[in-house]
């Protein structure tokens, strides 16, 4: 859409628990919804708790920048 924006959402508090790991986030991306060491497992349980379509993301050690 001509003139829309985007604004950036600020997930390191939502990360911060969750350090080093997948990280499957509703699809609003405002809560998580699972994780887990590895990808397929973070979506399995999302999807297990009836996120239909989680999306499926690295949380870093160390957060700084990152786009999704």
């Amino acid at each position: 859409m001509p003139g829309s924006t985007v604004r950036p959402i600020d997930l390191s508090k939502l990360l911060v628990k969750h350090t080093n790991c997948w990280v499957a986030l509703s699809a609003d991306e405002r809560r998580v919804v699972a994780s887990a060491k590895h990808p397929r497992q973070a979506l399995k349980k999302a999807q297990a708790r009836g996120e239909r379509d989680p999306i499926l993301m690295w949380a870093p050690r160390e957060h700084s920048a990152y786009i999704v």
